[in-house]
């Protein structure tokens, strides 16, 4: 995928009404995320965009904040599964606010996550991925990056 293939998905129209965290079960979500599970890990379903497009968020509990985190991942809709655009992190212990994105390779990510793609730093936040209110923060900074709207009367603002 080159930039402007990214550049025009990012544009194209999606909406986010509803997220819904749940502990992660291994299966439960599609590849390149179906290996997901344990105590700590909690993800929402696969939700559907539009445009063929649809993200997931992962959070991680941990007994102290270094050790908790944050991720959400924009995926396309392929013939052979998902096509992972971006994911965006959260490491408080590291390198805080970051997004890696799917453009200018050439390999085919299709049900893979994002190895050797490009990764830009964001703005510093303070947020507690185990703070409800601070969840939401850092899907609404998700979709302000991708462009997504957020669904009226869904409470995720």
């Amino acid at each position: 995928m080159n930039r402007k293939d990214l550049s025009i998905k990012k544009q194209a129209p999606k909406r986010l009404e509803h997220v819904a965290f749940q502990p992660a079960k291994k299966g439960k979500l599609p590849k390149p995320l179906d290996k997901l599970s344990g105590t700590r890990l909690h993800a929402t379903s696969l939700v559907n965009l539009g445009e063929g497009l649809c993200a997931v968020f992962v959070w991680k509990t941990a007994p102290v904040v270094e050790q908790r985190q944050l991720y959400g991942w924009l995926f396309q809709s392929v013939e052979n599964g998902l096509l992972p655009l971006a994911r965006m992190d959260y490491h408080p212990s590291h390198k805080n606010l970051h997004v890696i994105l799917n453009c200018d390779r050439d390999l085919d990510l299709s049900n893979r996550g994002l190895p050797g793609c490009k990764e830009f730093a964001l703005r510093e936040v303070a947020i507690d991925p185990d703070n409800e209110h601070d969840r939401l923060h850092f899907i609404a900074i998700f979709c302000e990056r991708f462009n997504i709207k957020l669904g009226e009367d869904t409470g995720l603002l």
